[in-house]
């Protein structure tokens, strides 16, 4: 079992986001210092930071970083510590304190509070200034209707196998109705055009500090439900800003419990828990704005390392979509989110399935 004590010794402190003159040495000359068990948790973290997509510079900059934490300042880096560690261990039971309805979440950091819903009087300003600028959200939303702007929600085909898109473009979500997205942040991909409609609701989301850098506009059908599942991490919490609501028909359950969704009211759930959504409205639309959030539990050094981590991955990703031949793309390749919805870009919007 890794641990970070095994790897402490022989290595040299570092900033993550200078990368310094001198990144600890990796070669074999300093490997052989390293004790047995040291070697192995460095292969173990090697084949992580592999699977992230980070090169050899990052890579030493990043175990720098860990070893400057780990070494220093313990305290504000605990949570991440103890992650890195299930990561590298494969470990897959739930971490003391969490729920049940967190066990399909493949990405649970430790030591984080864990409730299915949040009482929006916990997570700072933020909320009651997002829940201010309602009617600016929802004019530009309204705004966009007539320009077909919406296209399919897309996730990668292994997602769901069993709701697998008819078009052959990922999969769905949805076992009955249409879930139709209007992206304006998500995994560095450029949606300009979409932002530049919506400057107001941008703005809003850029004002958030502790913003995920993930936010749409989510529709749902008359007649809609997103299938039970889970998002990738606790790491982050979900925001949902009710735009376009029909009383009384909107439900999100998140766990055990079951909330209806009211205009202009936010509700904020950790979506690691498993959960699915209703739209009940035999002829009404239900539009909101989702937002993600750093979980206000970590620490700003915290946030910093799994966000390198994050966007390092996100690079990879983007260069191997990128990579891929003309053939390749034809024949449908959409195993990650960037394959998945720059495909769904070429789908036709609908504004009757959306207002």
């Amino acid at each position: 079992m890794a641990t970070f004590d095994e790897a402490r010794s022989s290595m040299e402190s570092d900033s993550l986001e200078t990368g310094g003159a001198n990144p600890p040495a990796t070669d074999s000359a300093a490997a052989s210092a390293f004790s047995a068990k040291e070697k192995s948790f460095l292969r173990q973290l090697d084949a992580f930071f592999d699977a992230h997509g980070l090169k050899p510079f990052s890579k030493r900059t990043a175990l720098a970083y860990i070893q400057q934490m780990a070494t220093e300042d313990a305290e504000n880096f605990e949570r991440v510590s103890l992650w890195l560690i299930r990561q590298l261990n494969g470990t897959r039971r739930l971490p003391e304190g969490f729920s049940d309805w967190q066990l399909g979440c493949p990405g649970l950091v430790p030591r984080l509070r864990s409730k299915s819903f949040w009482d929006t009087s916990e997570l700072g300003s933020w909320v009651k200034d997002l829940e201010g600028s309602f009617e600016a959200i929802r004019g530009e939303l309204l705004a966009l209707r007539g320009l077909n702007a919406f296209r399919p929600y897309r996730a990668p085909s292994s997602s769901n196998k069993a709701l697998t898109a008819v078009d052959g473009v990922g999969s769905t979500s949805t076992d009955s109705g249409e879930w139709n997205v209007y992206y304006l942040f998500l995994h560095n991909m450029p949606f300009e055009e979409n932002q530049s409609r919506c400057p107001l609701t941008c703005a809003a989301i850029s004002s958030v500090s502790a913003q995920y850098h993930h936010a749409f506009f989510s529709a749902l059908a008359p007649g809609t439900h997103i299938t039970k599942h889970h998002g990738p991490t606790n790491k982050k919490l979900r925001c949902h800003l009710p735009l376009v609501v029909p009383e009384g028909k909107c439900r999100l359950r998140v766990g055990d419990d079951v909330r209806e969704l009211v205009e202009g009211e936010c509700i904020v759930f950790d979506d690691s828990y498993e959960h699915e959504a209703w739209n009940d409205d035999p002829a009404s639309s239900r539009l909101v704005l989702i937002l993600d959030v750093w979980h206000p539990d970590l620490r700003p050094k915290e946030v910093k390392f799994l966000d390198f981590l994050q966007q390092a991955a996100l690079k990879a990703e983007k260069q191997m979509v990128e990579a891929r031949d003309a053939e390749s793309m034809e024949r449908g390749i959409y195993d990650n989110f960037f394959s998945v919805i720059e495909a769904a870009k070429a789908l036709p919007g609908s504004d009757e399935k959306v207002f």
